[in-house]
């Protein structure tokens, strides 16, 4: 019995590691639209799994950059790379823009030193991975990677009817 709730709530682990929490996708979606329009949940949902494949698509080409050049680090430039040779360009500027705001922001701070666990260094492009990066410190690659997501999320928003 015991086994069972363990193997339960490590599938819950591990599906709530693939997805952005709904809460901060409802909340981005909620800022593109009027204040009356109402997001049915199959909506929120179905945006979540969206992001979420958004983000390991980016991740991904971003990841077999890396592996080309023989580097083990994902970062911010690597994302925008990515973007931009997927075809995302107009959201590249914008998003240079903040990855700098990012980054002046977090000037001078150091962050702390964690040791990495097997599946953060693993390759293949996943939010386990987007949030390895955080964790292993780069989080300018975690942070282009989310503003990407968030980018996506309320593009889709805006192109959804209000009210559904």
């Amino acid at each position: 019995m015991a086994d069972e709730w363990k193997g339960g709530d490590a599938e819950e682990l591990r599906e709530q590691d693939r997805f952005l929490p709904i809460a901060n996708i409802s909340r981005i979606m909620k800022k593109s639209l009027p204040d009356a329009a109402k997001i049915a949940k199959d909506a929120k949902e179905t945006v979540q799994e969206c992001v979420s494949e958004f983000i390991c698509f980016i991740t991904s080409e971003a990841s077999d950059k890396c592996q080309q050049e023989k580097r083990k680090t994902i970062n911010g430039e690597d994302i925008l790379w990515a973007m931009s040779t997927l075809g995302f360009d107009k959201y590249v500027e914008p998003l240079k823009l903040y990855l700098a705001k990012y980054r002046e922001s977090v000037k001078g701070e150091k962050p702390e030193k964690k040791p990495r666990r097997e599946e953060e260094s693993g390759g293949g492009g996943s939010m386990a991975a987007a949030a390895g990066a955080a964790a292993a410190g780069n989080s300018a690659a975690y942070a282009a990677a989310y503003a990407a997501a968030a980018a996506a999320a309320a593009a889709a928003a805006s192109s959804q009817p209000a009210g559904g």
